[in-house]
């Protein structure tokens, strides 16, 4: 029941497609999508026909009535849960070379340049507008070990209105000397990013606006980090109950590598539970190579893997055995891994990720259910936010794309054959960001920087600079 406390703001009639879980999808067909003011789904009617629509909007103004065509569907937003906002400036680049080469090569020499915050704020308003563009109305993103930039990359976010998790990266070994931090300056740089963003969140606190930003403890990984630097930073994410986010079992070299820096702990895994980086609330990218100890014990702390099929593929990491994963009911996600993965789109992830488990075993390989749902409510459920995001049920916030099949130059076409559901996959397997009419992120519609334009501060985080 709408009341005067949640007046409605947008109203969708058409086509309505999100999960409903792993193994089932629910197509809406002529269905009615009510959000209201503060951006969340209060209601939804199935199998409305036209004759009925204008008895069940009532007084509400048409003005705020969208009507979809057959061309036309709404979907939840996607779930990116691992990309790198400094490494969009070289997507594409390197993937002759193996991991620990490639950050060498590329990866430290271009964040060195992170120190210079026009540069920051280039790449960065770039980096977040192509994530958007592509349908990523949620991500997790690492930054650079530089506080200022981070702190950029923060109001980026907020000018263009995307839902993220932030990090500082923390690395104070086993790096170049222009990206070695000491223990101490890392934690308390990454105390000075946590207080920064809570200092926004309470700027940008309204009545009708919730903060998207949460920051959230990024040690790299552990082979660039001490023993006293890890302890340190669980605690930090105690003291501040925030999310943690690195990367596991990778490659077979990174494995060999850390487990010789950390010989008191059992494997790779045990090494962030060891430090307290290993719960709920911990995104851990890759998980190619794990045993089943390792993989026992991330179902045991509820801790979520980001699958990034895409970027194990192009740096010849290995490929994750995720069916195995689920039927552990392991929390399972997918990334873009920018740019270890060539492609900032979700629709790329999904399709490498079905790519592997047919490589892995043709017999169990993932079906269009399931990697749909990885896409949304699988991301959700690893950020913690299931209860928010990541499908259209009543009292969620309204994350949402909507697709525009006919698109002019769309990469797919649509014939008379095709049907709701054929329509929907054909966007999943063919579709990219020209068919993403607009996007929505907590019943916001996004504005995109222009891709070519320069960097542009618009929307409700204009001018929070002020706060560095």
């Amino acid at each position: 029941m709408l009341t005067s406390a949640s007046p409605v703001s947008k109203v969708f009639y058409g086509t309505i497609i999100h999960s409903r879980s792993l193994k089932q999808i629910e197509y809406i067909r002529h269905g009615l999508l009510f959000v209201d003011n503060f951006g969340v789904i209060v209601r939804m009617e199935r199998d409305v026909p036209p004759n009925l629509l204008d008895s069940l909007l009532g007084d509400i103004a048409r003005d705020k009535v969208l009507v979809l065509n057959d061309d036309q569907f709404i979907m939840p937003g996607f779930i990116d849960t691992h990309i790198h906002a400094p490494q969009y400036s070289y997507c594409g680049n390197g993937h002759d070379i193996p991991l620990l080469q490639w950050l060498n090569t590329l990866t430290f020499p271009y964040e060195s340049k992170f120190k210079d915050l026009a540069h920051a704020r280039h790449v960065y308003t770039k980096s977040v507008a192509r994530s958007l563009r592509n349908g990523t109305t949620s991500a997790c993103w690492f930054a650079t070990l530089h506080l200022e930039a981070t702190k950029e990359l923060v109001n980026v976010i907020q000018e263009q209105g995307q839902r993220a998790y932030v990090g500082k990266v923390n690395m104070n070994q086993n790096s170049p000397a222009i990206l070695i931090e000491t223990a101490e300056s890392s934690v308390a740089d990454t105390r000075a990013f946590i207080e920064y963003v809570q200092k926004i969140n309470q700027r940008v606190t309204t009545n009708t606006t919730k903060p998207l930003v949460t920051p959230i403890i990024t040690p790299r990984f552990a082979i660039s980090c001490t023993s006293d630097l890890l302890t340190q930073l669980g605690d930090l994410a105690r003291e501040y109950n925030l999310p943690i986010q690195s990367h596991l079992c990778e490659t077979p070299n990174e494995i060999a590598f850390t487990r010789s820096l950390f010989p008191q702990s059992r494997d790779y895994t045990s090494i962030y539970a060891d430090h307290g980086l290993l719960n709920a609330h911990s995104i851990m990218a890759h998980c190619v190579h794990m045993t089943d100890q390792e993989l026992a014990m991330m179902k045991e702390r509820h801790a979520g893997v980001s699958h990034c099929a895409n970027s194990n593929f192009t740096i010849k990491s290995g490929m994750a055995h995720i069916r195995r994963m689920l039927d552990m009911d392991i929390k399972v996600s997918l990334g873009t891994d920018v740019a270890g993965g060539y492609s900032p789109s979700v629709l790329e992830a999904l399709r490498s990720a079905r790519t592997c488990s047919v490589a892995v075993d043709a017999e169990t390989a993932l079906k269009v259910p399931e990697l749909f749902y990885l896409a949304t409510m699988g991301g959700a459920r690893v950020m913690g936010l299931e209860a928010v995001i990541g499908s259209f049920a009543v009292g969620k916030e309204f994350d949402a794309i909507l697709v525009n099949t006919a698109v002019e130059n769309s990469p797919l076409d649509v014939f008379d054959h095709d049907t709701v559901e054929s329509m929907f996959e054909k966007y999943l397997f063919m579709g990219d960001d020209r068919n993403n009419e607009k996007v929505y992120v907590q019943g916001k519609e996004v504005r995109i920087p222009d891709a070519g334009g320069p960097a542009a501060s618009v929307g409700p985080g204009s001018g929070l600079a002020a706060l560095h």
